[in-house]
Parts: C-alpha cells; structure tokens; sequence
C-alpha cells in the first residue's frame, strides 16, 4: 500500500470543508443579513465540535479509527446534502452542528494514526506533507467555492463538497493497514461502566498533561489562539463584504486562498529547517503564533485588497507553522494515549471557538473590527510572551538545580 494515499484522503476530506464553509456561511449571510446569525453558523459548528472532543479521543482510542473516518466521512455528505432542499437558517445551524460534531471524530482519529503509519522519526515531516495538502485543499476549496457560489449557485457548491467527502470514504474503504486499537482493553457492557471507564480515561489525560509543563503551555496558547481564531473567521466575509458587497463570496474565497498559498510555502520550508528539535520545536511554535496574529490584525485593519492579499499570504505562513508543530508536539505522545491527548486538543480548540464566537459579536457590535481582531490577536501575543517568559523562567531554574548538584 502506498502510505500517502492516506494523507491525500484527508486532502479529499479537508476539500469539502472548506467549501462548505464558504457556502454555508455566504448561505446563511445572503439569507439573513445578520452578523450575529453569521456568528452562530460558526458558534453551533464549534458547539458540535466540543461536545465530541469530549469523548472523540477515548473512542480513537478504544476502536478501529479507520471506521470512525469512514463513518463520519459518510454522515457528512448526508447532512451537507439536506441543505439543499432545506436551505433555512434553522437548518443551516443544525447542519453546522452536525458538520462540527462529525468533524471531530475525523480528526482525532486521523491525527492519532499518524505516528502508527510513518513512524514518530517521520512525524514533522508527515505534518509538514499534511499541512501542504490542507493548504492546498484549502487554496482549491475556498476559491473553488467562491467562483462557483458566485456563478452556479449554494446547491453546486454543496453537491460537490458532499463528493469529496464520499471519496474520501470509499478511497478509506479500499484501504487496508494495521490499525491501533488495544487488543487487550475489553469494551464495558454497561453504561455504567462505560462512563465510568470513559471518567477514567480522561483523568489519566489530565494527570499527564499537568505532569508535562511543556505540553501543557502548548495547549495554553492553542487554547488562546482557538479564542482569537474567531475574530478572523468572523472577520473576513465582513471584510469581503466591505472590500465588495456584490462579489462577497468570491473576494471571501480569494483572501483564505491566498492565505492557502503562503501555508502550502511554509510546510515546504519546515521539513528543511534543522534546529526543530527540542526547545527550537517550542520555540518557534510560540513565535508563529504571535507572527500569525501580527497578520491577521494588519489585513483585517485595511480594505485595500492589495495589502489584504499580500498579508494574508504572509499569515498563512506562520499560521501553517503553528499548527503543523501544534501536531507534532502531541504526536510525540505515546501511541497508548495519543487518541486523548488529540482529543484534548480538539476540546480546546472548540472551547476556544465557541467562547470566541460568543465574545466577538459583542465587541463588534461596540467597537469597530480592526479594534475587534486587534483585542482577540492581541491577547495570544501576549499569551504567548507570558508562557515564553514563564518556559524560560523554568529551564533556568533546571539549570541552576542541576549545576548545584
């Protein structure tokens, strides 16, 4: 079996993400006109998306993930296609639910997988790959679906992003590989015993991310820029709609798909660079977050499109780079436990969402949106240099014991 078959299968999958965001959020904006309406599109994806990382990672970890991604895979074509003869926003929130809910099933599982297919010694350079293809995915995905909402219609959008996601599940069905579940974990019976065992699982997680304080300051920050990443997401349509109010969904599509093209430059490079390893690893991803935040809050200051273009692309750089060390920092994990530490990371990350989405329309309702995305990027910068000070702070500490000795 050709290993990267695997990888291109999420490429597949990531493809209809992104054009179902377009679509269902130019869906939902066209029909409703509301920002808050936009918010809750994103707020009810995200809501889906924290209450299956509560329990995404102990399932990856007890059963066969390679079914999971195909199941899920499966359900969202379903739920994508129902949209079209039942385009409300009612139904647009219940969809969005749903999406966010299956999507993290997916991801965990997929994530998890990872080291068992190409080896821990190949992990950053796997991501890297990962990173590239989702980037690309989403430089075909995000343009793709502009173009084609803006010249076919919602419902062409919609029945080709349910396409990829049914590729994705038959290219998954064709593929054969050892998976990672626990032989020797018996399943519990009762329900009881279930979420008892469940309890369990999520404790051991706990215990170990707080004995791994460089794991747990990685998840610090991922937190905080989760919580950011809702200023931009709700920002850019917005910022579209400003830039062009005739031509949204196509400028909306442009902006993510040049940010696409820098994050396709950087997961080139990062492969090539030598000194992520121990502390450079951390330290770089602490750097990237806080370059990615510096873009995101220049562009969305401006309505030029010749200076939103260019530091979107700038932005997808160091935004790629902080989520391909994100996954490689918990890929170190071991294999026993990695399901729930991707899990964490996915309930983090929707924590961080949701809380974001509910701050955001309130701040932009009061301030402007430059002043919104500046408040939301420039508290992960300055989560960022609190954790850099505190991880620095602590390795002295270290060294000082140690030269004592």
């Amino acid at each position: 079996m050709n290993r990267k078959i695997f990888l291109y299968v999420k490429a597949f999958s990531d493809l209809g993400t992104f054009m179902d965001l377009i679509a269902i959020n130019v869906l939902m904006y066209i029909a409703t006109g509301s920002t808050a309406w936009l918010a809750a599109t994103m707020a009810f994806r995200t809501l889906g998306g924290v209450l299956s990382s509560l329990f995404s990672g102990v399932l990856a970890d007890r059963f066969d993930r390679r079914k999971i991604m195909i199941w899920t895979d499966i359900f969202r074509a379903i739920i994508i296609l129902s949209l079209i003869p039942f385009p409300s926003p009612i139904m647009i929130l219940i969809v969005c639910f749903l999406i966010g809910l299956t999507s993290s099933f997916f991801a965990v599982s997929y994530s998890a997988e990872i080291p068992q297919i190409f080896g821990q010694d190949k992990v950053l350079e796997t991501n890297a790959l990962i990173s590239r293809l989702t980037s690309i995915s989403l430089v075909f995905g995000f343009i793709g679906a502009g173009v084609i909402t803006d010249f076919l219609g919602y419902q062409v959008t919609l029945m080709i992003d349910a396409a990829t996601y049914l590729i994705s599940a038959l290219v998954l069905l064709k593929m054969k590989w050892q998976t990672s579940v626990p032989a020797t974990k018996a399943v519990s019976n009762g329900l009881k015993d279930k979420v008892l065992e469940i309890g369990k699982d999520l404790k051991e997680v706990h215990s170990f991310i707080l004995s791994v304080p460089k794991l747990l300051n990685v998840n610090i920050v991922f937190l905080v820029g989760a919580f950011a990443g809702a200023s931009h997401n709700l920002g850019i349509p917005l910022l579209a709609e400003s830039i062009n109010p005739d031509k949204q969904s196509l400028y909306y599509g442009f902006i993510w798909g040049i940010w696409g093209i820098g994050a396709v430059l950087a997961t080139t490079i990062l492969p090539k660079m030598k000194n992520l390893q121990g502390p450079g690893l951390y330290r770089t991803y602490f750097l990237s977050a806080m370059l990615m935040s510096a873009g995101f809050i220049t562009f969305l200051s401006n309505t030029s499109v010749y200076i939103v273009l260019a530091f979107a692309f700038l932005t997808g750089i160091f935004d790629a780079c902080f989520t391909t060390l994100h996954a490689t920092i918990l890929q170190k994990t071991d294999n026993h436990i990695r399901g729930r530490i991707f899990g964490v990371g996915m309930l983090l990350k929707s924590l961080g969402f949701a809380l974001g989405f509910v701050v955001a329309p309130i701040l932009l309702e009061a301030f402007s949106l430059p002043k919104m995305v500046w408040i939301f990027h420039g508290t992960l910068i300055a989560t960022s240099i609190l954790v850099m000070f505190y991880s620095s702070m602590g390795r002295k500490k270290i060294k000082e014991i140690n030269q004592s000795i």
